[in-house]
């Protein structure tokens, strides 16, 4: 069962820079960046057992972009 209470909202935010040596030299310094939100619930399946679940899967990606660097 749900648990009451208010809404959770979970957003996570990342950034990957790449650094790559050799023939890949040139990539380095590029990045990509994303932006991760959920309606999250917790859940209690037994007394004791609490489970942190997703409640909407449709748009868990809120947006990415990639930078390139020049050159």
């Amino acid at each position: 069962k749900v648990l009451r209470g208010g809404k959770l909202v979970l957003n996570l935010y990342s950034k990957l820079v790449l650094r790559l040596p050799g023939i890949f030299h040139f990539l380095s310094g590029s990045s990509v960046e994303t932006n991760v939100t959920t309606h999250i619930a917790l859940t209690q399946d037994s007394p004791g057992d609490l489970k942190l679940v997703i409640k909407d899967c449709s748009n868990l990606l809120g947006g990415f972009s990639v930078n390139l660097q020049k050159g």
